[in-house]
C-alpha cells in the first residue's frame, strides 16, 4: 500500500510540474513576461517606469532637432517602447512640454492619426498624454505618449503597440501611468 501511496504522490507531482512548465497554454501576459521597473537619469532628472523587459541605451546623444539626448527603447512583436530625455543645447532653449506636444499633435496629424492629450500627475510632476492610434503600413497602431519637463530635462516616453494584439494591449494596461519621477527632498 506504501508503494501504491508514493507512486500516486509522484505521478501528481510529475504531472503537476509538466503542467507548469508546459504553461497550460496560457496567453496572460503576466505568464509570458516578467514585469519590473528600470530607473533612468538624464541631467539632475530620474525617473522609474515600469516595463515588461529592460530597455537598452541607445548610441545616439543628439536629437533630430539637435538636443542632447539620451534614449532608450525595445522591441518586440508586441510593443515598442522608448524614452528620450532632452536637455537643452548651448544657446538653444529647451522646448516646454506643450510646445513639444504641439509638435507631435501636428506630426500624428500628418499620418492622419486620431489623437486625445490630457494633462495629468506624475508623482507631482505635470505631465501630458498623449493617446491615439494611427496606421502603419496599413496596420493600425496605439499609442501612449508621455511629455513632461524635470530639473531641466524634457522627457518623452512613448508605448506603441498593434491595436488588434492583445497581447501589446495587455502590456499597455500593465504599464501605463506607471511612471515615476524622483522627487529627492532638499534639506
Amino acid at each position: 500500500m506504501k508503494v501504491q501511496w508514493k507512486r500516486t504522490v509522484q505521478a501528481i507531482v510529475l504531472g503537476t510540474s509538466l503542467l507548469a512548465l508546459a504553461g497550460c497554454g496560457s496567453n496572460n501576459v503576466m505568464d509570458i513576461y516578467s514585469f519590473g521597473n528600470q530607473v533612468i537619469r538624464s541631467g539632475q532628472s530620474e525617473v522609474t517606469v515600469a516595463l515588461p523587459y529592460e530597455m537598452g541605451k541607445t548610441s545616439e546623444t543628439t536629437s533630430v532637432d539637435g538636443y542632447p539626448m539620451d534614449a532608450y527603447g525595445s522591441l518586440s512583436q508586441h510593443m515598442l517602447i522608448s524614452v528620450e530625455a532632452r536637455q537643452a543645447a548651448p544657446n538653444k532653449a529647451l522646448p516646454t512640454a506643450a510646445d513639444f506636444v504641439n509638435q507631435k499633435k501636428s506630426e500624428y496629424a500628418k499620418l492622419g492619426a486620431t489623437v486625445n492629450v490630457e494633462n495629468i500627475d506624475l508623482n507631482g510632476v505635470q505631465a501630458q498624454l498623449i493617446t491615439g492610434d494611427f496606421y502603419v503600413n496599413k496596420i493600425k497602431t496605439s499609442f501612449s505618449q508621455y511629455v513632461f519637463v524635470d530639473k531641466g530635462v524634457l522627457w518623452n516616453i512613448t508605448y506603441r503597440y498593434p491595436t488588434d494584439d492583445q497581447i501589446g494591449a495587455d502590456i499597455s494596461k500593465q504599464i501605463m501611468n506607471k511612471i515615476y519621477v524622483t522627487q529627492k527632498k532638499e534639506g
